[in-house]
């Protein structure tokens, strides 16, 4: 669906066409939900409870999509190599830089052979060859002894982070609490990140990955992942897989370290930005909102800067959060309740904006094709790594004409 002019002045800057749609029209006849979106801005992969987007979708449980934007055609990619559905739920999508490998996670016991272990597990399935390999393994290929969740992909495939349980995956697993982990697909190795440059274990959750597989970042609990971590409360961290060190990202510019939580953090392609929600008021000068915020750390200047912000720089009224970055750094879209970003906010639900870093300026992502606010609440947004797509889940009916199904759908909208 089409839209010329009716734009903000961000977004009509940036495009001479404005295009909201929802993937498969919003027909799906159950929730839609965790869409996230490949590097060149044609697949998007996604959750849906539908049964109805593929034929012959009757195991009545979540699924993981591909959407091909330049075909039209929906398939189901959380199945087992014979093309067998799933026999339970599957969740949290993530998709290669090429649309080709998914990970997803599932508490499925029927996509691989011998999968005995009744715990919730990493999979990756492969579009070209329609293979769905196991990857919450050990790198002797043994099964995680408890649940994994929360998956990343590297840009070409190869590396997949996640969060696990298991105590089994690495040697010397010793402090019963979920841990970040990086199976490498090519050479069958999985490796713990979530620990100190020291080696000494931590914890961790919410991963990112960099394109090409060397940065992680995650959200950690623990006070031993560095030196000197003395606010007790959840950070960020990035994990260098090549010099195996591990430093705090949640910090202001002077170093400081966050006085309240920080979550979610997204990383840039080249692990340069790393993008976070926090609710901590001292990593930018004069943060005296009282609300949640989105930040992001240049690890190359040391900069914390706020995002969460209006284009006069002031900060919103309500909690921010749950962000995705561009490869380049460049583009910060997130979801937030605030009404004080852009002029005439005054739905009262939650939307997503975009934060285009170099120039300053935020504008309003969740808006109907025909200009208007959503009726409904719009969050967990995902960028293309080329800045120009962003997909999103919404509860709105007016987004597009017709929208009847009652149902959360997934959008996605031309911004750049």
């Amino acid at each position: 669906m089409l839209l010329f002019g009716l734009c903000s002045a961000f977004l009509s800057a940036c495009s001479s066409e404005n295009i909201i749609d929802a993937i498969n029209g919003g027909k799906g006849n159950a929730d839609s939900f965790e869409p996230t979106i490949s590097a060149n801005s044609r697949y998007v992969a996604f959750t849906s409870l539908s049964n109805n987007l593929v034929s012959d979708d009757t195991n009545e449980t979540a699924d993981i999509f591909v959407y091909d934007r330049n075909s039209g055609i929906t398939e189901r990619v959380s199945i087992a190599s014979d093309g067998s559905q799933a026999d339970a739920g599957s969740y949290k999508p993530s998709i290669s830089a090429d649309g080709r490998y998914v990970a997803f996670i599932a508490d499925a016991s029927n996509l691989v052979d011998d999968d005995t272990n009744n715990e919730k597990d990493v999979f990756v399935h492969d579009r070209v060859t329609g293979s769905t390999e196991l990857v919450s393994i050990d790198s002797d290929g043994s099964q995680g002894n408890f649940d994994s969740d929360q998956v990343a992909i590297s840009a070409d495939g190869r590396y997949v982070a996640f969060t696990s349980l298991s105590d089994n995956l690495v040697l010397n697993d010793t402090n019963m609490k979920a841990d970040v982990f990086v199976h490498d697909r090519d050479r069958g190795i999985t490796e713990r990140i979530s620990v100190s440059s020291s080696g000494s274990q931590g914890d961790g959750y919410h991963p990112a990955i960099s394109a090409d597989g060397r940065y992680v970042t995650f959200a950690a609990d623990t006070s031993h992942l560095i030196l000197n971590d003395t606010n007790m409360k959840a950070d960020i961290f990035v994990h260098d897989r090549n010099s195996r060190t591990t430093e705090l990202v949640s910090i202001a510019s002077d170093g400081s370290q966050g006085n309240s939580d920080s979550l979610f953090p997204a990383i840039s392609a080249d692990g340069r930005y790393v993008a976070f929600d926090s609710s901590a008021n001292n990593l930018v000068p004069e943060d005296t909102n009282a609300a949640k915020d989105v930040f992001v750390h240049d690890r190359k200047t040391g900069l914390t800067a706020l995002v969460s912000i209006a284009m006069d720089g002031s900060q919103g009224d309500d909690d921010s959060s749950i962000s995705s970055i561009s490869g380049d750094g460049n583009y910060v879209v997130f979801q937030s309740l605030a009404s004080t970003f852009i002029s005439h906010d005054d739905n009262d639900f939650s939307d997503v904006f975009i934060h285009h870093r170099y120039v300053g300026i935020t504008d309003l992502v969740s808006v109907s094709s025909y200009g208007g606010q959503a009726n409904e609440h719009s969050y967990r947004p995902a960028i293309s790594a080329d800045g120009r797509y962003v997909v999103f889940q919404s509860q709105a009916s007016n987004m597009i004409s017709n929208d009847d199904n009652g149902s959360t759908d997934i959008f996605i909208r031309k911004v750049n």
